[in-house]
């Protein structure tokens, strides 16, 4: 036991003048990441769009890669619960893929009778995916439309969205404005979401040479790129496309925002110079197969 000395008395006083005193540890408790300084962290990355069956998102949450993408519904067309989400999306970013760029007959805002002109920002139907309309992004009608898509992705606890066809606008050039239209658009996307969740991501896929415009720059967060060093399936990229492809990449990292790959391969020589060539510039690379009905282990 120790004797209470006057010598003692100070040391023995100040956490009582102080006010309860709960230790260094607590003082200096650490500050949990932003969600973008999780994305900047993100060395592993994945994406299922389908074939979730009875085990739902199991998978996915059982998985260890840093950031995994998954559809905003599940098999049929229906909202993952926020439950569900939230078990998906622990120790990861889980991010909604949205196709803001097209419109999908499979979706829950299709309505019975629509067909090509009705609505009016329904464009032509796209022969290699039955089901997949190109549409006028630039309309605000279809806006409203992919909005409400986005407002559900939020509601349910995405962290963010992996947005599809964002390089639509290549596919009117008759249209002089549809560069900056889509520019626009996506924009548009970032300021409705950040509204609403000043941390959600905004991830376009493709397109990447988007980035020379400084509007779209303060926008997005990073991009995905398919088919950078392969076709779908197994067939390599020409040199050139692979070249072009890196200088825009390179042009993304200098600005400070990731580049996830998005290879399709079956090939295990062919997967591993993939993940390599991939890593060697810096890039975070995904390789799977066409259908995204699976979630391998990362690698």
């Amino acid at each position: 036991m120790i004797p209470f000395a006057p010598a003692l008395w100070p040391v023995l006083l100040w956490p009582l003048l102080l006010g309860s005193y709960s230790g260094p540890s607590q003082a200096a408790a650490a500050v949990p990441p932003t969600r973008h300084q999780q994305l900047l962290a993100v060395k592993t990355w994945g994406i299922q769009l389908t074939g979730y069956g009875t085990k739902r998102l199991d998978a996915v949450a059982g998985s260890q890669f840093d950031l995994v993408v998954v559809d905003a519904t599940d098999d049929n067309a229906l909202l993952w619960t926020k439950a569900e989400i939230s078990r998906a999306a622990q120790g990861k970013l889980l991010i909604a893929y949205l196709s803001m760029g097209a419109a999908e007959s499979y979706r829950p805002y299709w309505k019975p009778g629509w067909r090509v002109g009705n609505p009016a920002w329904l464009l032509s139907e796209d022969p290699n995916w039955p089901g997949n309309y190109d549409v006028a992004y630039w309309n605000t009608d279809w806006q409203r439309t992919a909005l409400a898509q986005l407002d559900r992705a939020i509601d349910a606890g995405f962290h963010g969205t992996y947005m599809d066809l964002i390089d639509a606008y290549q596919r009117n050039p008759g249209r002089a404005s549809a560069r900056a239209d889509m520019v626009a658009w996506v924009c548009r996307i970032a300021a409705h979401a950040r509204a609403r969740d000043p941390e959600f991501l905004i991830i376009p896929q493709n397109a990447a040479d988007l980035l020379t415009d400084p509007r779209y720059a303060a926008c997005v967060d990073a991009t995905g790129q398919e088919e950078t060093f392969v076709y779908a399936t197994d067939r390599p990229t020409e040199p050139q496309r692979e070249r072009t492809q890196l200088a825009d990449f390179r042009r993304w990292k200098k600005a400070g925002k990731p580049v996830l790959t998005l290879d399709y391969a079956n090939k295990p020589a062919l997967i591993s110079s993939i993940y390599t060539k991939a890593r060697q510039a810096g890039l975070v690379p995904y390789v799977t197969t066409v259908a995204l009905n699976t979630l391998p282990p990362s690698r």
